[in-house]
């Protein structure tokens, strides 16, 4: 969910994004645009004030200091996660710092899955992603046996050659589906759900527009790793 500057969109209110996220009964979440004690949102907690209203345990991956607060990713999950980190990376020719955060979660019956989210960012020069994603594979991958996802805002089209990129290491797991910027009327898709290896079968994929939270669609995924 790119929850754009912060949660601005909804008023920076922590219910009606938990009313959203309520309504699909996720088992993890993730956020592009978090706002964590800024001026912006009134110096408030948003996602742990999300968690609390939904019984979720929150990891906040800071990309860089805003409004004397912070800025950046984050992840919820109904299961606890064992490990969590972020990492941040500003290429050249970026507009700003850029983060992937993520987290190892034990699922029921003890099997692990690793969660990620990122943003990259909106710079012309498609070797500004290309660079992070790189930076995204070697830090996130390297050593890695587990199942993992990552989600988030690629500001790329399919057809880039960020996302040709991508496809070397990840899959798309939402190929073919539909468009999920602006979400008053969608005419690119730039968000995605990559799975790592590309053995994730796809049980459903939406996306699912609510222009009073943001300006971007969400996906909503059902997924699974044999």
């Amino acid at each position: 969910m790119n929850i754009k500057e912060g949660g601005k969109p909804a008023g920076f209110d922590a219910l009606a994004y938990a009313g959203c996220i309520r309504e699909y009964n996720p088992d993890v979440v993730v956020f592009q645009e978090m706002d964590n004690f800024t001026t912006r949102n009134g110096k408030k907690d948003l996602l742990t004030e999300l968690a609390a209203e939904l019984g979720m345990f929150p990891y906040f991956g800071k990309a860089f200091t805003y409004a004397t607060g912070d800025f950046g990713n984050a992840i919820l999950s109904k299961y606890p996660f064992y490990n969590a980190r972020t990492i941040s990376s500003r290429p050249a020719g970026a507009n700003e710092m850029r983060a992937c955060s993520w987290i190892d979660i034990l699922l029921p019956g003890k099997r692990k899955v690793r969660v990620g989210v990122t943003h990259l960012d909106v710079a012309s020069d498609e070797q500004v992603r290309i660079s992070m994603l790189a930076t995204i594979n070697t830090q996130m991958l390297t050593d890695n046996s587990l199942p993992t996802l990552l989600a988030g805002d690629f500001n790329a089209t399919p057809d880039s050659e960020t996302l040709n990129y991508a496809r070397f290491r990840w899959q798309d797991i939402g190929d073919g589906t539909g468009n999920t910027i602006s979400s008053t009327n969608p005419t690119k898709r730039i968000d995605y759900v990559m799975g790592y290896p590309k053995s994730w079968v796809r049980k459903s994929y939406q996306v699912v527009c609510f222009p009073h939270l943001s300006d971007h669609c969400f996906i909503v995924a059902d997924v699974e790793h044999p």
